[in-house]
């Protein structure tokens, strides 16, 4: 072949290539739009059909689901698609830790029966098919405008007595919640899943004001939030000094509140209440039910609840349970559990200056044990599905989103919840061998070495195995939204951190699963280990002079040469000597020790600052 026909050929076949490309891209943005359209189709037509305003229609859908219609899987308050129509009949969630517990059968949890005879849809249509279930959501609010005696209007205004009774709501404070985020999601805007709400001129219902002086009867919480003060249980057991469920404290005065700590209850709302209401030794400062999203204050924050496992974190928290099971399979939290709960943290987070980030914020399961003993036994809730993504941007906070770093060697673990799993790569998530759902999870996993093939890392001073497990309750092997490591290497597709005392890589394509970050590290000073605890105690001289007998700061891990961990604040030593009826400041004892916090492994830990170095990214 000449020179010349051989270029030619090479540049039609370069034509070739480009024009194939460009019609596989071509098609790919059709399904995409087409996925996009079909849902603003959706909502259009339903709309139209019943007379609602449309931007009200994805407001309020928004409002329930974040237009995610979670494969037709029921949340745990028993609600169905992007409408979270309800449908309680015969619906028991097991959680990990419990055995089965219906759901509250209720007429308001059964709006998919009222919405099946407006519509003319099968109950399995409204739960299974987006389109029926839109027709649902927006059947029902015209049947709650008329009902209010109003017309069909364009007003959006005018449709809050229907927004407040798709609610399902009898409390008025959690109707008006409820409203009240409709519209400010109509002033704002959304562009999200396929469907979009152009920012809008709208009379945003009022939040009334929410008296917080903390006297009897009277609730701690931000203006709007439906919030009940029902007091959990105080007094003693008997004549020895036995006594619960929390301690009176003059929190912030005598101990600073580092920590908020997200449970969930693994039992139904109204039985939580009970329990910490009946002599149990255990409380939280509030509960959050998945229902309505209203909120009950039983110990106020100023107490001390006993819900973390930990005493020095109980000292320092404040803990927020959840109506809810941290892992049956495909069940969901629900979006007004998640914008209680978030309103809930960001005024807590301002009022007593608690870093709205990972360290701070943390769920049950990154509270570490007193003591190696304790550390295995320590719980693993809110489990695998918690959605710390949007549980941030609720308060404001985008944890994905990069400061501007460049040559970072810190991270931030960012995994979209869609496709940070993939079944092609042969990973799972299971409970007792049962597969869950890949999407929706919050992590990803920590493999040996940079490969699908290779094992997944094992908590080498805590599991009898010499590898990782895809059990939801196995942290060893997971890092999870938010939480930040330091960056030792990337090979292709995988990065490696730090992670208790392993080198740990994980898939990270392009970056699609982290976030670079800016921030300090803690490392072990000189060449050898250093001792990493589950608290700041002071020292056992320092609790035997105030005749403290029983605890003293006991290590769990070592902190080896070289090993680098986040850092997440200076804490001075303390210990809280706690007994019935008394909030002296005498209680607290301050010992004189100065600790880094940091993110050790799927816990957060402590080192002594006179064992470490602590220096710039």
């Amino acid at each position: 072949m000449e020179k010349h026909e051989w270029l030619f050929s090479q540049v039609r076949w370069l034509f070739i290539v480009i024009a194939f490309v460009g019609m596989v891209i071509g098609l790919n943005t059709q399904l995409v739009d087409a996925k996009a359209s079909s849902l603003e189709t959706d909502f259009q037509r339903a709309a139209a059909k019943y007379q609602v305003p449309v931007d009200l229609l994805k407001a309020v859908a928004y409002n329930e689901s974040a237009f995610d219609s979670h494969n037709g899987k029921p949340s745990v308050a028993g609600g169905y698609g992007v409408m979270h129509l309800t449908d309680t009949t015969g619906l028991t969630p097991s959680g990990a830790d419990s055995k089965a517990v219906k759901v509250p059968n209720a007429a308001s949890l059964h709006t998919l029966q009222k919405a099946a005879k407006l519509t003319g849809h099968s109950v399995s249509q409204l739960k299974t098919n987006s389109a029926a279930n839109i027709d649902g959501g927006a059947a029902l609010l015209a049947a709650y405008q008329k009902s209010s005696g109003k017309g069909l209007t364009s007003n959006i205004g005018s449709w809050s007595a229907a927004v407040k009774k798709y609610s399902q709501s009898d409390f008025q404070a959690a109707a008006d919640f409820f409203a009240a985020n409709v519209y400010k999601i109509l002033a704002k805007g959304v562009n999200h899943n396929g469907a979009k709400i152009s920012p809008q001129k709208v009379n945003a219902l009022k939040d009334e004001a929410i008296d917080t002086t903390g006297e009897s009867g009277q609730t701690d919480g931000p203006a709007g939030l439906p919030i009940e003060w029902i007091p959990a249980l105080y007094k003693t057991f008997d004549d020895q000094g036995d006594y619960g469920n929390y301690d009176l404290a003059d929190r912030p005065n005598d101990e600073k509140i580092n920590y908020i700590v997200i449970h969930n209850t693994e039992t139904s709302f109204q039985e939580a209440l009970t329990l910490f209401s009946t002599p149990t030794y255990t409380t939280a400062n509030y509960v959050v039910s998945s229902v309505e999203g209203t909120v009950a204050e039983m110990v106020r924050p100023q107490n001390v609840a006993w819900h973390a496992g930990n005493w020095y974190i109980n000292s320092h928290s404040i803990g927020i349970e959840h109506e809810g099971y941290a892992a049956v399979g495909g069940y969901w939290y629900t979006e007004n559990m998640y914008k209680s709960s978030a309103a809930l943290v960001k005024y807590l987070a301002d009022k007593y200056q608690i870093p709205l980030d990972r360290q701070h914020i943390i769920g049950h399961d990154n509270v570490p044990g007193l003591t190696p003993a304790a550390q295995k036994g320590m719980h693993w809730d809110p489990g695998t599905y918690w959605n710390w993504n949007h549980y941030f941007e609720l308060m404001g906070v985008d944890l994905s989103k990069s400061d501007g770093s460049t040559d970072s060697h810190i991270i931030t673990i960012t995994p979209n919840d869609k496709t940070n799993l993939t079944a092609d790569s042969g990973q799972k998530v299971t409970d007792d061998g049962v597969s869950l759902p890949l999407t929706g999870s919050n992590f990803v996993y920590l493999y040996k070495q940079p490969s699908f093939s290779a094992d997944l890392i094992a908590d080498k001073d805590f599991s009898s195995g010499q590898a990782g497990t895809t059990e939801k309750d196995d942290w060893g092997d997971k890092a999870v939204y938010g939480q930040q490591f330091s960056k030792i290497d990337q090979q292709g597709d995988w990065t490696e951190i730090d992670y208790g005392g392993q080198d740990a890589w994980f898939y990270n394509p392009g970056g699609a699963n982290s976030t670079d970050a800016t921030g300090k590290l803690v490392a072990a000073k000189g060449s050898k280990a250093v001792p990493v605890y589950g608290s700041a105690y002071p020292s056992d001289s320092i609790l035997k002079k105030n005749k403290v007998t029983g605890i003293k700061p006991t290590p769990i891990y070592q902190l080896q040469p070289g090993q680098k961990y986040v850092y997440g604040g200076t804490v001075t030593s303390d210990y809280f000597n706690s007994h019935f009826n008394s909030n002296s400041p005498k209680n607290v004892i301050h010992g004189t020790d100065d600790y880094y916090q940091i993110q050790f492994n799927h816990r957060i830990a402590f080192v002594k600052a006179s064992d470490t170095t602590l220096s710039d990214d």
